[in-house]
This record gives C-alpha cells, sequence and structure tokens, in this order.
C-alpha cells in the first residue's frame, strides 16, 4: 500500500482566513468566541458563538454566486482556495479524474434552509434554490465544480466526526490505490436563529453571554457547555509516489484512522466506543500507546464529554496518559460540528511542523475526574514524532486520526 501524506492545508476559522492566522491564533491562546450581536439572535438565551473573523462573502463571490452558495460552501470554497494553491493541484501534472473530493458537512444545511422555511411558512413562497444551497453535499460539490476534479465525490456526515471520518475515508482511497489524490476535510455553520434554539433546547450550550470569549472551558471543573462555532479546514492528501513525482512539499503523513460506534445513546457517549476507535487507530498505524507524543482531544467543554473522553485516555493509554500532552482546541475555536475534525487535524499537523502545542485555554479550576496535562500554562515546545486527532460525535459516532512527521523511507 502506499503511504498517504499531506500536501495542502486551508482555513476558514474564527481566528483568521489563513493558516498562518488561525495557528498564530491558538497559539496566542486567543477566544474566536464573540457576542452574537445580529437582530436575529436577540431573542435567543444563548447569544454567543465563535463566527469566522472578518468573513464578507461578497470579497470571495459576487452576489449572484453567493446567492447559490450555503455558508458552509463560502467557507468550504475559501480553505480549498488555499489547500489547493499550496499543494498546486491546477495545472500542477495531476489528472483531474485522479484528484477526489470527500468533504464532511452535517448541521450547514439545516442553517442554510432556516430562511427559506420561514419564507414558506410565512408567506407561501419558496425558490429553486433552496434545494441546491441547502444540501449537506453541498460543499463538496461546489469544491468539484470549482476547480473541475473528477474523482470520487461525497459527503460525510457523521455530526462532529463528519471531518475525521472523510479523512479517513479519503485516506483508505489512497493508500489502496483507488484515487492518487484527494481533497478532503469539513465545513459546517450553525448560525441560524431556529438551529441556535434547538441547540439551546437540549441545554448543552453554555449559558454565559456575558464572557463570550471565556464561555467553553474544556476540562475545568466549571465548565458548562457547548460554544457552537463555524469554520471550514481543507487538506490535500496524495499518495507518497504522487506528491514526490510533482516534487511538492510535504506536510506531514496520515499513519493511522480508528472508527467507531457507540450502540449506546444519541447524544450522550459512552467510554467504550472512544476507546475502540483509539484502538483501532494505533493498530491501524501499527503504533503502541507510548509512541503517541500528543493527543489533539474532542474536548467540547461539557460536564459528561470532557470527563468521558478523560477516563478513555486513561483507558487506552494507561500510565502514558499522563505523559502526554492533551490539548482542547474547542476554547479558541468553538464547535463547528462537522467543521471541527478537520481545524482540529490542520491545529495537529502545525504543531508537528513547528514542534509545539497550544494551550487549551480557559482552564480554571482542576476537575479530579479530568487529571491529565491540559497544556494550560500557554504554548509549549514538544518533541512531536506522532500526533492523536479525536472526534466523537451525537449518535455515538467516533473518528480518531493520527499524523506523523513524514521520514522518506
Amino acid at each position: 500500500m502506499d503511504r498517504v501524506v499531506v500536501t495542502g492545508l486551508g482555513v476558514a476559522s474564527p481566528l483568521g482566513c489563513t493558516v498562518a492566522e488561525f495557528w498564530k491564533g491558538l497559539l496566542d491562546g486567543r477566544s474566536g468566541v464573540v457576542a452574537l450581536e445580529s437582530p436575529e439572535f436577540a431573542g435567543l438565551r444563548t447569544r454567543i458563538g465563535a463566527r469566522v473573523a472578518g468573513f464578507d462573502g461578497e470579497a470571495y463571490f459576487d452576489r449572484k454566486a453567493a446567492r447559490r452558495l450555503s455558508y458552509s460552501s463560502q467557507l468550504a470554497l475559501v480553505a480549498a482556495t488555499q489547500a489547493v494553491s499550496a499543494a498546486c493541484l491546477s495545472g500542477g501534472g495531476v489528472d483531474p479524474v485522479e484528484v477526489g473530493v470527500i468533504v464532511g458537512s452535517s448541521i450547514g444545511g439545516f442553517s442554510a434552509s432556516d430562511p427559506a422555511f420561514k419564507e414558506y411558512y410565512l408567506r407561501g413562497r419558496s425558490s429553486p434554490l433552496v434545494i441546491p444551497v441547502s444540501m449537506n453535499s453541498g460543499p463538496a460539490s461546489q469544491i468539484s465544480i470549482r476547480y473541475g476534479f473528477q474523482g470520487p465525490l461525497m459527503a460525510v456526515d457523521a455530526a462532529c466526526a463528519s471531518a475525521a471520518h472523510s479523512v479517513g475515508h479519503a485516506y483508505n482511497l489512497i493508500r489502496s490505490g483507488m484515487l492518487e489524490v484527494a481533497v478532503t476535510g469539513g465545513a459546517d455553520s450553525p448560525f441560524a436563529p431556529a438551529v441556535m434554539e434547538a441547540w439551546t433546547q437540549m441545554r448543552v450550550l453554555s449559558p454565559a453571554n456575558d464572557r463570550p470569549a471565556e464561555a467553553c472551558r474544556p476540562f475545568s471543573a466549571d465548565r458548562d457547555g457547548v460554544v457552537l462555532g463555524e469554520g471550514a479546514g481543507v487538506l490535500v492528501l496524495e499518495a507518497e509516489t504522487s506528491a514526490l513525482r510533482r516534487g511538492r512539499t510535504i506536510l506531514a503523513e496520515i499513519k493511522g484512522y480508528g472508527a467507531s460506534g457507540d450502540s449506546h445513546h444519541i447524544t450522550q457517549p459512552a467510554m467504550e466506543g472512544p476507546v475502540r476507535a483509539m484502538r483501532r487507530a494505533l493498530r491501524d498505524a501499527g503504533m503502541a500507546p507510548d509512541q503517541i507524543d500528543y493527543i489533539n482531544a474532542h474536548a467540547t467543554g461539557t460536564p459528561w464529554n470532557d470527563k468521558n473522553e478523560t477516563a478513555a485516555i486513561k483507558e487506552v493509554f494507561g500510565s502514558h496518559a499522563y505523559r502526554v500532552p492533551v490539548v482542547g482546541n474547542k476554547g479558541a475555536l468553538g464547535h463547528s460540528i462537522g467543521g471541527s475534525g478537520a481545524l482540529e487535524l490542520i491545529s495537529s499537523i502545525l504543531s508537528l511542523s513547528d514542534q509545539v502545542v497550544p494551550p487549551t485555554i480557559n482552564y480554571r479550576v482542576p476537575d479530579p475526574e479530568c487529571d491529565l496535562d491540559y497544556v494550560t500554562e500557554g504554548r509549549r515546545p514538544c518533541a512531536l514524532a506522532n500526533v492523536m486527532s479525536n472526534s466523537f460525535a451525537f449518535g455515538g459516532s467516533n473518528g480518531v486520526l493520527i499524523v506523523g512527521k513524514y521520514k522518506p523511507e
């Protein structure tokens, strides 16, 4: 089987719409969570979220094009433009038939259709654009159309694990020889009033409207819920032989992928599912637990999830769990559902590149059930060879990826 490497990265995030801005924000411990000041959110109980910083669709798309794109698709295209350019896929000696597009998205379609349903129920009107704009396959399809990529095209919807499974599926297609290159990752935006209120009704959102930047507190004993975010992370994966033939810079290697289902509860995770996914990723990579140097955690900032993930890490890693840094990015990025796993994987790759891990921000009160090394003091230089990235979703879908520094054989 061919080795699978990363040759391009792109982001649209609450910390910025370039990889450099995104990475600097994470390393500086900055939060992208802000007050939602638009009048449409005024009546909601939760009025905070991590919006993509300074994003203006008209700066990237003309008005006609923007009307035909969901916000999730717009973010995906912005991120894909960076990744495709970095990998030199356009005119870079790649047959477009050999380039697949596999992008996760889960909730963006709900957000895109919310205004249309309001228009229908209040005024009895609709538009022929509603269906194509609100499809969760939109981000993947729009990237394929924009660049003329004609390999396998699909969207993965596994809630918060959508991006992880998208990357994992692309990885398997490439290493099995079925595909040379894949544009993959995830994109999502939940910011429509009805969608926000639905999340509020589940009582999983942080109510900290008066202090947005401190609202998401992964692993801290005073954590009180998710903060919704939006964003897109896009990666170019490539067979090593293709990347070397094209003379591309290799940023990292995908070394393992593990997936599992909890078969337990639609919104409350069980420990056993994440344990199986982490163990499968290690087995797929041919690694022992002590070969992992850093864990980028799912870490939603909810009372249940964070202690459950901590317990799962201890089960898999044993005593090594207390020696490996465990970081949650959602205090800075919020939870962009189908986009989160891609942004967190990109963060993991940047950690490998720069040999540093960003902090888990907003950690204030130690929790005896969350007693690992969460890097709460600020960025930390680390010797990193292999990183595990966890994504655990509502519905019980779990995706775990292992990335490592690329070493030619």
